[in-house]
């Protein structure tokens, strides 16, 4: 797994809780939250405009490879980091952006929308303490029951999500469509081992969530 941590709000006793294998990445400020918890960072992206002289120049003595990008570009450095993460066909995780200002944390939701992400091949996720955002495309998928994220819900991401079917649930639908504006597929919950979920239209995304 690629681990894209960004410089947004991020608790840290749940960052704590977290697996650290795989690749850590740094994001601009997200650099400096890694190696303040003692983490090794594979690469960093970013102009680096958040960090004080200090920490920057302790970004280049620790981290193995960093791309710095000049302040003014045509995207912001998650997405640069993103491309980048995309050629290395490996499940992407990105931490530490909810939270902060709703620009990026919009931006960053339309990340999971691009064409990249969509047909990546393996899942590019939002994670934070209370929450793991994914967007996916047409067809069936098997979610399993996890007690730390006990609620389950969609959005639709297109006009309309068609054909929506939902089982081992609290709120089954079957053949449903959901359109912009309904909150009909909130806060859903698995009561099986395993909850299925197909559609045959549209772009969808699944929030599993915790209070």
């Amino acid at each position: 797994m690629i681990n894209l941590v960004g410089g947004g709000p991020i608790y840290s006793e749940w960052f704590q809780t977290l697996p650290k294998d795989g690749q850590w990445v740094g994001v601009d400020r997200g650099t400096v939250f890694l190696l303040e918890h003692g983490l090794h960072v594979d690469h960093a992206f970013g102009d680096f405009d958040s960090v004080s002289p200090s920490e920057k120049e302790l970004i280049l003595q620790k981290v193995s490879t960093v791309h710095e990008e000049p302040p003014e570009k045509d995207a912001t450095d998650m997405e640069l980091a993103l491309q980048w993460a995309f050629t290395q066909y490996e499940e992407v995780r990105m931490i530490g952006v909810t939270g902060g200002r709703l620009d990026h944390f919009f931006g960053n939701i339309q990340l999971l929308l691009s064409d990249s992400a969509l047909n990546h091949g393996y899942p590019v996720c939002i994670e934070d303490e209370k929450n793991k955002i994914t967007c996916h495309l047409p067809g069936r998928m098997t979610v399993e029951k996890n007690a730390q994220f006990p609620y389950l819900s969609f959005i639709p991401f297109t006009q309309s999500v068609k054909g929506l079917t939902l089982t081992g649930v609290k709120y089954p639908l079957s053949n449903h469509e959901i359109t912009y504006g309904m909150t009909l597929t909130l806060s859903n919950e698995i009561l099986e081992n395993f909850a299925s979920i197909s559609f045959c239209e549209g772009i969808l995304m699944m929030i599993r969530s915790r209070d």
